[in-house]
């Protein structure tokens, strides 16, 4: 008992590392599928962009280093939500400590 228990212990204080493991053999569904052949990035001419042109654009807006937290860089439609948000969760502590307030002091 005492062995099992002291080789558990060696396993968990030294584990494998899972870098020296052997990746896992692809299995394929046919004969027709066939593995998707990567270029290098040193092979590939210039990397091309996945991104529409309109979503390019909100990465640039919301990455530019303009010092506007992320939560108000979307323009005016931002500041109204933070403002409901900010409104909506002092109502709820408000209630939640008047809740609070009658279950600890009942009426009599």
């Amino acid at each position: 008992m005492d062995q099992n228990i002291d080789q558990f212990l060696n396993y968990v204080a030294a584990p494998h590392r899972l870098d020296l493991a052997e990746p896992p053999k692809i299995m394929y569904d046919s004969s027709r599928t066939k593995p998707v052949q990567v270029a290098s990035a040193s092979t590939s001419a210039r990397p091309q962009s996945t991104l529409s042109p309109e979503m390019l654009k909100k990465y640039q807006k919301f990455q530019a280093p303009n010092n506007i937290p992320v939560h108000l860089k979307g323009g005016p439609m931002d500041k109204i939500l933070l403002g409901t948000t900010v409104v909506l969760i002092g109502i709820g502590l408000i209630q939640a400590g008047d809740l609070i307030y009658k279950l600890g002091f009942p009426k009599k």
